[in-house]
């Protein structure tokens, strides 16, 4: 026990980064006090979390003859320290601090003071905007505590003092906020957790200052950043049988760069000196842990990474540094320290994060041997453990998911998505895909009905409210399904209400949609870790937010998202014993054979600062508050701690969210001091022995394909159809696949849910405009309210085509310069005697010599005073051309009027067809347009030349697809017109395309 609790005080010691820290102090307690089976009970060990607490309790576990030792030392968390556990007696230390606020109780509290205020000032904040700043308003009180710089109400006015006149009334919001709040919690009868904090812990201090416990106390592993736990340290430090362990203190830096610590905020090192002059203690006076071995790699790690996060001042002699420790530790010292040390820079995080679990797995072929990644980056993380799963391997994963995204959480939010957007089918359909929603049905069952009625309710969404969707369903099941569904999700329906009785209906609502046909809902949702925290948040909305004011459901859903997105939920199961994923916090003490520290460029890790929105950096000092860049200081003693593992691997991507990254200052440090140090070899020394990045490409790369040639399915003739419609004609001589497609195989493009008015869309309901209008004005001159009909039809039109109100605005207003061009074009057919003899009409005609039946419908035909009729087609998208129609790609209207000539069309006599027209209808700049197909262009033709043109390509395509041999192939004259169509991607187009174009054009 002398070797620790030497006479001399203060009482420090150190353990360098490479050492097993927990291991070693285990090891050394047991041989010092591990005499009886009780003596290593009196000793009392204090950990700077409790993951290393719980690692500390584990290692005394592991140690040999561990069975003699049945009581372990009591261990404790320095920062977290309880009024009620010991080494407090119940009650005795519970008088010096209220009890601490709960943390969401808190955030309600703050927010309703930022709400009252911002509604004095005239402001209409959100609740969830509120809900956010409370969240920077609570850490900075937490610092205010944490560093002791004096009381919270005081700080408003010192803010307001700073600032110069035109500024002060922004400073009254925060000065009145942090006035009103210590009256908040003196009401309360509640204090704020860090201010609770530092009160127990001085008090312990001061106990133990004036009558230390009788056992062994030693405070292992904290840097003493914190003014109350440096305070509790230096009292441990002179106590008979206290003894402070300090991590990693760098007891070999030049004095230089040692004094230059002062003013280097960002530095590792800066903490622990600062406690060593709290206590006037020199660096030389620190000790080594006792049982520490010396080793010649870990000193030269360790020496290497403290030169290349040496003070910027002090980085000009790095040069001058490094002859000077080759000389002073011998030859090839820094070389020593490079190996087992190495750096991997991916081109992307997915390939980052397939080359570290190729690591991790590795590790595993060698028995016993264990790994850990360490990364603040949960975009990483979580890719690590998609690329474990598929090892079959689960991590130990300290950080764990947002409620937000878990089932639980998200169902929870789907659930007030779909309340809050009554007839919209998007946010259904993500609420019935959750594996929670059953509505009483098997999850088979229910994916299976909400599957069919996913497709029924496809397209645009014609009205807002939850009696519009079932409407839109044809069967009977599907509608009483739908209403089911709807039914309680109309309990969510109103204006305002409680925040506690938004997430009383919510809770009962997902309790209903979560019932199967053998659990309750409850039984399935609030289980396993996501749902229990789920209802811990659903209990602590309900019984602390009644102090926020009534919210809409929008704003809750809001609050619930931001709430949601705020709290982890830490996975529970079966994990690997010799593997971990955790955050750098999480990982301080901790260690293992391999060490990985991912995702290492600026602004992930370490962290950007950030945008206080509360204080300047100038507010910060002239109220006491340490500089925000102290933060970085603690994350670049994390990052040193790692980063001495025996095994090292340093990774990160070149790529964050497709745009360069810039690499972390102390990866960019490092390697330029391996230059320094090693030279040309630099590069090679840290490149991993395993080359991962190539074996992560390798993962990747699939066999050369398989050329994929165009398809010719040729399917019987039994099967192939024998009628079309005269727009499948069109298909049938350019893209003959896609008859193939539609017709034979019968498969049907989705549109999308709540889709936005397709052009097509629009198309039709002009068309119905068009057609409403001619027929109630009849063959007769056109009444002088004609553009006012003409626009009541068009806005019918529009809303019965599903077209959003907030849409028509523009939409009509393209409409009235089209009306009007119309009323004007048909106002002079009409002059010159040529009127409407039918609309819409409808034709059926069996091409004579054969048993096919070609179907078709004009938009229009108008009488002529020569007998003739002609032929009308509206085009609000694109307009067939003369030429087009010559070459003969372009079948409709010359195929029409073969069908007119032969009486085909409904009411009408064998009559000669007379002009072939497209109407153009845009609404632009050029509203409308008569496009005239015969005798117009370079290859003008008469209509009765179409006629027998198209209807001998017709004669030749009955004939040619009447035989089992002919293929239906796909876009046969890419070359003509490249349009892209629906089935493309079935028949593989992009992968055949790049051959040669088809020649010729329709026989």
């Amino acid at each position: 026990m002398s070797e620790i609790f030497k006479p001399d005080c203060p009482r420090v010691f150190t353990t360098p980064p490479q050492t097993d820290f927990l291991k070693l102090l285990a090891e050394t307690l047991k041989a010092e006090f591990g005499d009886t089976p009780e003596s290593l009970a009196r000793v009392t060990i204090l950990t700077p979390t409790r993951r290393a607490g719980r690692a500390l309790a584990a290692a005394f576990s592991s140690l040999e003859n561990s069975a003699q030792a049945t009581l372990l030392p009591l261990i404790r968390p320095i920062g977290d320290v309880d009024a009620d556990d010991p080494p407090f007696e119940p009650g005795e230390l519970a008088t010096i601090a209220p009890p601490a606020i709960n943390p969401v109780r808190r955030t309600f509290e703050l927010a309703r003071l930022i709400l009252a205020k911002d509604a004095a000032q005239g402001g209409t904040m959100a609740a969830a905007g509120a809900i956010a700043l409370a969240g920077p308003l609570s850490q900075l009180i937490d610092d205010i505590w944490t560093e002791e710089t004096g009381d919270v109400s005081a700080l408003g006015e010192t803010i307001r003092a700073l600032l110069p006149d035109h500024l002060k009334e922004s400073a009254d919001f925060i000065s009145i906020v942090m006035a009103a709040w210590p009256l908040r919690l003196a009401e309360l009868g509640m204090s704020d957790p860090a201010q609770r904090r530092s009160a127990l812990l001085s008090a312990l201090a001061d106990r133990w200052r004036e009558d230390p416990p009788p056992g062994p106390v030693i405070a292992a592993g904290s840097t003493g950043s914190i003014p109350a736990v440096a305070d509790l340290m230096a009292a441990i430090a002179h106590m008979p049988q206290g003894a402070v362990v300090l991590p990693g203190l760098d007891r070999d830096m030049d004095d230089k760069a040692w004094a230059a610590l002062e003013t280097d905020d960002q530095h590792p090192q800066q903490a622990m000196q600062t406690f060593l002059k709290r206590i006037d203690l020199p660096r030389s006076a620190v000790a080594n842990w006792p049982g520490h071995a010396t080793d010649n790699q870990g000193a030269a790690r360790q020496r290497i990474l403290a030169e290349s996060l040496r003070p910027a001042e002090e980085t000009s002699d790095w040069l001058s540094r490094i002859d000077e420790i080759e000389s002073g530790w011998g030859a090839g010292f820094l070389d020593a320290g490079f190996k087992g040390l190495s750096i991997l820079e991916a081109p992307t995080p997915e390939v980052e994060a397939r080359a570290i679990a190729l690591a991790v797995r590795e590790t595993l072929e060698t028995p016993g041997k264990t790994a850990m990644v360490v990364t603040p980056d949960r975009g990483i993380a979580d890719r690590v453990l998609a690329a474990m799963r598929g090892y079959g391997v689960a991590l130990d994963d300290s950080a764990g998911r947002p409620l937000s995204q878990t089932p639980a959480g998200s169902f929870l939010r789907l659930i007030l998505d779909a309340a809050a957007d009554p007839g919209a089918t998007q946010p259904l359909a993500a609420l019935w895909a959750s594996p929670f929603f059953a509505l009483g049905l098997s999850r088979g069952k229910a994916r299976q009905r909400f599957d069919t009625i996913d497709i029924a309710l496809r397209g645009s969404r014609p009205g807002r409210s939850f009696a519009s969707v079932s409407a839109r369903l044809e069967t009977a099941g599907d509608k009483a399904l739908m209403d089911q569904l709807t039914g309680h999700l109309t309990r969510l329906e109103g204006n305002t209400r409680p925040v506690a009785e938004w997430a009383r209906l919510q809770a009962e609502t997902g309790e209903a949609l979560a019932a199967d046909d053998k659990r309750s809902g409850a039984e399935r949702l609030w289980i396993n870790e996501d749902g229990e925290a789920a209802a811990t948040l659903i209990r602590e909305l309900i019984t602390e937010s009644e102090i926020l004011p009534d919210l809409t459901l929008r704003d809750y859903a809001e609050l619930f998202d931001t709430l949601g997105r705020a709290r982890a939920v830490r996975p529970r199961g079966e994990v690997h014993p010799r593997l971990r994923l955790l955050g750098p916090i999480e990982a301080r003490l901790l260690s293992a054979d391999r060490v990985i520290l991912a995702g290492l460029n600026e602004g992930v890790w370490p962290a950007g600062l950030g945008i206080d929105p509360w204080m300047s950096r100038g507010m910060r000092a002239e109220a006491g508050l340490p500089p925000r860049e102290k933060r970085l200081g603690r994350a670049a003693h994390d990052f040193a701690q790692l980063a001495c593992a025996p095994e090292a691997m340093l990774t990160r991507s070149e790529k964050q969210d497709g745009a360069p990254a810039v690499a972390s200052r102390w990866l960019w440090r490092l390697k330029t001091l391996a230059r320094g140090a090693l030279g040309e070899t630099a590069d090679a020394a840290l490149s991993p022995k395993t080359h991962y990045l190539a074996l992560a490409r390798a993962l990747d790369h699939t066999p050369d394909p398989v050329a994929v040639t165009e398809p010719r399915p040729c399917p019987p003739v039994s099967v192939r159809p024998k009628s079309l419609s005269v727009t499948e004609i069109r298909n049938w001589i350019r893209d003959p696949y896609t008859i193939y497609a539609r017709r034979i195989l019968g498969l049907r493009p989705l549109d999308d849910l709540d889709q936005n008015a397709l052009p097509s869309t629009r198309g039709t309901a002009i068309h119905k405009a068009f057609e409403l209008f001619v027929k109630d004005v009849g063959p007769g001159p056109l009444p002088e309210s004609a553009l006012h009909d003409l626009m009541k039809h068009g806005r019918d039109a529009a809303i019965e085509a599903g077209m959003d109100e907030a849409e028509l605005v523009p939409d009509m207003i393209r409409f009235e310069r089209l009306a009007r061009w119309f009323l004007d074009w048909e106002a002079t057919r009409r002059a010159n005697d040529i009127r409407p003899l039918g609309l819409e009409k409808r034709a059926e005609w069996q091409v004579a010599g054969t048993d096919f039946i070609l179907r078709g419908k004009a938009d229009r035909l108008d009488d002529r005073p020569d007998n003739r009729i002609d032929i009308l087609d509206y085009k609000t998208g694109r307009t067939p051309s003369a030429t087009a129609t010559a070459a003969g790609f372009e079948p409709q209207t010359p195929l029409e009027a073969a069908m007119l000539r032969d009486g085909a069309f409904d009411g009408i006599y064998p009559t000669e067809p007379g002009d072939l027209l497209y109407i153009k209808l845009s609404g632009g700049r050029d509203a409308g347009s008569e496009v005239k197909i015969n005798d117009s262009g370079k290859d003008a033709k008469s209509t009765d030349e179409f006629v027998l043109q198209y209807e001998a390509i017709l004669r030749r395509l009955i004939e040619r697809y009447g035989k089992e041999s002919t293929p239906y192939l796909a876009q046969v004259f890419p070359q003509f017109e490249n349009e892209w169509g629906d089935y493309d991607r079935l028949s593989r187009r992009v992968e055949w395309s790049s051959a040669e174009d088809k020649d010729g054009g329709p026989e």
